[in-house]
């Protein structure tokens, strides 16, 4: 029976260490039997792992692959935003992001290299180095989407109610790194992410709606927006609109489905909707408002949302109706 192969703790095979222990055979014969693939020159990954991964552990793996290929990788950009655990919503990146060892960027076999020419923040996440988080919502919010921008810079600035979650930078922090790096290219699509960024958006479907609310011409609304109970206990509307006497509430997938739901909350997704249910009589019981609920579906498309808020009464400005960069 074969000895194991020497891995690294993220389960990586490298043929430069299987040849410092003298296993240059094994890993070939492993190769030839397909026990392992190659995700990059040199690293290997045991067979059939991959397969059963989340495109999120895909795109780390293929990251760590990529950094066992270079000294001192330091991930930037997308790649960093990953490592940070920033959400991603709108797909994930075949090419690697680092950042270059030099001034000079450079775009090569599935790997882009950002220039070092501006001051940069660097942090250890993981065991790996990467942009300092308000610098990799820069770097992010100068290549993808306004949408898929705002979702990590909202995460990322997220001040939780409870005070369990620490932010991961604040707005001083993200406007600072901005600034200390004017000018440079793209900088107007970072300033539209950073001016729409907000620390009270609780997940991507509230940042979703927030954008296309303001695509669709529609009045911006007040995020979080306390609700004091005749019970005696406040709740927090996902977004409301208290000059027109209306609320919306966003219902992402995971409070049916399972997805994208709070890891520590045990309830069933029927206990949830009752739960929601409730919340919803108890608070139009308190104010007599109107509520609109919405689902990412809705929001994504943007003519669903569109109707529910126009049955809730609110008011639309037709030279606002554009769909941003």
């Amino acid at each position: 029976m074969r000895a194991p192969l020497p891995t690294t703790t993220e389960n990586l095979v490298l043929s430069r260490r299987a040849a410092e222990v003298g296993m240059t055979d094994a890993l070939r014969a492993a190769r030839q039997t397909g026990e392992v693939e190659r995700p990059r020159r040199g690293v290997y990954l045991t067979a059939g792992v991959r397969r059963g991964m989340t495109e999120l552990e895909k795109h780390r793996v293929l990251a760590l692959a990529v950094g066992e290929q270079r000294v001192r990788p330091v991930y930037a950009g997308f790649t960093a935003a990953v490592m940070h655990g920033l959400p991603v919503v709108d797909g994930f990146s075949r090419e690697v992001f680092l950042l270059s060892p030099t001034t000079s960027g450079r775009r090569r076999n599935g790997v882009v290299e950002f220039g070092r020419r501006e001051l940069v923040g660097l942090v250890e996440v993981d065991g790996v180095t990467a942009t300092a988080v308000p610098d990799t919502v820069i770097d992010v919010a100068r290549s993808r989407s306004l949408l898929q921008a705002l979702v990590m810079a909202d995460a990322a600035l997220r001040v939780d109610r409870f005070g369990e979650r620490p932010p991961l930078c604040t707005p001083g922090d993200l406007r600072s790194a901005f600034e200390r790096r004017l000018p440079f290219p793209g900088s107007k699509r970072v300033a539209a992410v950073i001016d729409r960024s907000t620390t009270q958006a609780e997940g991507p479907l509230e940042t979703l709606s927030r954008l296309r609310i303001e695509e669709l011409g529609f009045p911006a609304p007040s995020l979080q927006h306390p609700v004091r109970l005749p019970s005696g206990s406040t709740v927090y509307l996902d977004l409301a609109w208290p000059a027109h006497r209306a609320w919306g509430e966003a219902d992402g997938d995971g409070k049916y489905l399972g997805v994208l739901s709070d890891p520590e909350d045990s309830r069933s997704p029927g206990q949830i909707v009752i739960a929601e249910k409730k919340r919803e009589q108890e608070v139009r019981s308190a104010l007599r408002w109107e509520c609109g609920r919405w689902d990412w579906a809705e929001a994504w498309s943007g003519r669903p949302l569109a109707a529910k808020l126009l049955a809730l009464g609110l008011p639309r400005s037709p030279s606002r109706r554009r769909r941003q960069p």
